[in-house]
């Protein structure tokens, strides 16, 4: 439950990470990293840090991040305000 959770939240902290002139691989390596380290601390703390319930913790918490991504934080313009808002200002 926490990985779905915590998965669904992500997405704003990966837009502070993410910078708006990166690549889409690279946004997308970002995403996967954020959501194994999700699913790694969900499973370790749920007292499940076996191979089946971390693999399941990490898919979870990816599939949500993806969701709420796609669903809502992107659509709504907030994900990418928040990336804006912590990109450094361009050098000129």
């Amino acid at each position: 439950m926490w990985a779905l959770i915590i998965g669904f939240l992500s997405p704003l902290l990966i837009s502070v990470v993410n910078r708006p002139h990166w690549s889409s691989a690279t946004r997308a390596s970002v995403q996967v990293a954020v959501s194994v380290l999700v699913g790694l601390g969900t499973a370790y703390f749920a007292g499940d840090f076996a191979g089946k319930d971390i693999v399941t913790s990490i898919l979870i918490a990816s599939v949500s991040a993806i969701s709420a991504y796609k669903g809502i934080f992107k659509p709504t313009g907030m994900s990418p305000a928040v990336e804006r808002m912590t990109s450094p200002a361009p050098r000129t």
